[in-house]
């Protein structure tokens, strides 16, 4: 099993003794939570709010269409709240 945490993501990016660039398959995520174009984003909000989940990739027929971040899930409640 990969260690995933960010400090050691980071040290191996930074790691200047490195023969071999780091690959994306080495400090990725395949597991959690994901969305298709239809899921509410009330369904969203309970991923996102407790810090664990920056950014949740849009399915679409198993493959993916789009992210939805943090950022964009609060623009569209401030927007909706404002409206």
């Amino acid at each position: 099993r990969l260690n995933r945490s960010f400090g050691s993501a980071m040290t191996r990016l930074l790691d200047r003794q490195r023969k071999t660039p780091v690959k994306a398959a080495e400090i990725m995520s395949v597991g959690g939570p994901r969305a298709t174009t239809a899921t509410p984003l009330s369904a969203l909000l309970p991923q996102m709010a407790d810090g664990a989940v920056d950014a949740v990739p849009v399915l679409e027929r198993g493959r993916i269409v789009g992210i939805v971040t943090r950022t964009d899930l609060i623009s569209a409640l401030a927007r909706s709240s404002l409206g």
